[in-house]
């Protein structure tokens, strides 16, 4: 397959499980089609009938998915669609080594947001130890790399899907208060947060993706 293979990428109305997915194609200044799902909210259920209708044909019965040239190839789960992408447009670092290790920290953010999930079920002071303890334990391990090569960006010297799961990993919480004091001491990961922000792809793709509630 090549560069010039035709992109659909099918979500909800939202962010989710597919925002670092939008942000890689943009970063790569590749099109494709931003396919989305109605959804709204009511009583607090998630009222999507043309999702429910379509369920039925999607591999997994899952999204997002991500289609390509028109359907020849489909490709499911969220995170086997960012590694995708991310080795295709050149950013899963510059060998195995740099792609595991940006593999690896991917998969701790996942980790990571379980842990959150899970301390908001628990209820009680869960959720302020999750961000004392949990998540600044994590910036600090993500911090150690991201000062090593001293480039602005996490591995390497060049944008990398970590970069970009990154940024989105910083602003999943509503308590940003918290987040920030967690990058207290994590000087680098800030500096790539703005990084990312500030990249001109990405930088107008902020300024004109449609408002999310998730």
């Amino acid at each position: 397959m090549s560069s010039s293979s035709s992109y659909k990428l099918i979500y909800f109305a939202g962010r989710g499980l597919a925002e670092t997915s939008r942000m890689l194609f943009k970063a790569a200044g590749q099109d494709f089609e931003d396919f989305r799902y109605p959804i709204t909210i009511k009583d607090g259920q998630y009222i999507r009938p043309e999702w429910d209708a379509d369920k039925p044909k999607y591999t997994y019965e899952k999204i997002p998915v991500l289609e390509i040239d028109g359907g020849k190839y489909t490709i499911a789960q969220s995170k086997a669609i960012e590694r995708f992408l991310a080795r295709r447009f050149n950013m899963f670092g510059s060998n195995d080594i740099e792609g595991a290790l940006i593999d690896a920290a991917g998969e701790q953010i996942l980790d990571i947001k379980q842990a959150y999930n899970k301390a908001k079920t628990t209820g009680g002071d869960a959720v302020k130890q999750f961000f004392e303890n949990d998540l600044t334990k994590t910036f600090n391990v993500f911090e150690k790399q991201a000062s090593k090569d001293k480039s602005g960006y996490w591995i390497g010297a060049r944008l990398s899907l970590f970069d970009i799961q990154l940024y989105n990993l910083i602003h999943f919480f509503d308590d940003q208060q918290s987040v920030q004091k967690a990058l207290e001491g994590c000087p680098a990961l800030k500096a790539i947060h703005d990084k990312v922000e500030q990249t001109p792809e990405i930088k107008k793709w902020l300024s004109e993706r449609p408002d999310s509630m998730f």
